[in-house]
């Protein structure tokens, strides 16, 4: 179950389906090499413990959930001057 939680909090399936009729569980070993290639531990249940408790705490602190923002421009505006995106804070490094 925890190892369920943590690789839906990373994205990772835990399952496919090779047919419309037919889910097939992952193999364990197969999502715990998913979760090591994105930086997780989950070697093992103490691992997998603390790696929940700091993905969901990741989670807590996040004021809004992941937001895709789209908008309509004319084709002649200036995505990066756009009015409606001044007020937005910029990435580090961004011009």
């Amino acid at each position: 179950m925890a190892l369920s939680r943590l690789a839906e909090l990373h994205g990772v399936a835990t399952s496919y389906s090779p047919s419309p009729d037919r889910v097939v569980p992952a193999a364990e070993s197969a999502v715990v090499a998913a979760l090591a290639a994105l930086g997780v531990d989950a070697s093992g249940p103490e691992a997998v413990r603390t790696a929940l408790e700091e993905a969901e705490a990741g989670q807590a602190a996040r004021l809004l959930p992941p937001t895709v923002v789209l908008r309509s421009a004319a084709p002649s505006a200036d995505p990066r001057t756009a009015p409606e995106l001044a007020a937005l804070p910029r990435a580090p490094g961004s011009a």
